[in-house]
């Protein structure tokens, strides 16, 4: 049997599964529809679907219908829940290979881009700006980053756009465009921001 293939048979299922996976209480169609951005028709014959694989559950009450997922099917709690959990720890995996893979070690490393603002897409790419406390270490660094993007590649499939910057660098007028992304976006991987 190859249920995860029935699970997967469409990008909207994987989608609303996650949505209801995080989900603390049932949700309507209109809000699944609301979370993952999908069409409403999308979202409904994604839970026609799931539901009839009992993946999901579906209760009527008078004037909705609410979905949950169904916690106790075989491959949600075997298949799904470590996949969804692993997921949940990736900026803290991420996090950790960075600091491990990049020497001189800087003093703050941010995220922004496609995966930071949970917009995931098949060909993913992560802004990662490095702070380093002076022009030396940050030139150092720059050295090593075929290896970084190596690393990320093969670990996550995921590309990155490295911006090296020094404290004495960082308040240039030309990085104030990266400065509101990062304040608007910004997830801080370690270090604090000068």
């Amino acid at each position: 049997m190859q249920g995860l293939n029935l699970l997967f048979s469409k990008y909207s299922q994987l989608l609303v599964l996650r949505i209801l996976y995080h989900a603390e209480s049932p949700l309507t169609g209109r809000e699944i529809e609301r979370r993952t951005g999908l069409s409403n028709r999308a979202v409904m014959v994604a839970l026609d679907y799931l539901t009839e694989l009992s993946a999901v559950d579906c209760d009527q009450t008078a004037h909705s219908y609410w979905y949950s997922l169904n916690r106790g099917h075989y491959f949600v709690s075997k298949a799904l829940k470590p996949a969804f959990d692993a997921e949940d720890l990736f900026w803290d995996d991420f996090r950790k290979t960075v600091r491990r893979s990049v020497q001189p070690r800087p003093i703050a490393a941010v995220a922004t881009g496609p995966l930071a603002r949970n917009e995931s897409a098949i060909s993913d790419r992560i802004e990662l700006t490095m702070i380093f406390s002076t022009g030396r270490n940050r030139i150092r660094a720059f050295n090593g980053l075929e290896k970084l993007r190596d690393i990320i590649l093969n670990r996550y499939a995921v590309l990155i756009d490295p911006v090296l910057l020094d404290v004495n660098i960082m308040n240039q007028d030309k990085y104030d465009a990266l400065w509101r992304r990062v304040e608007r976006e910004g997830i801080l991987l370690f270090g604090t921001l000068p």
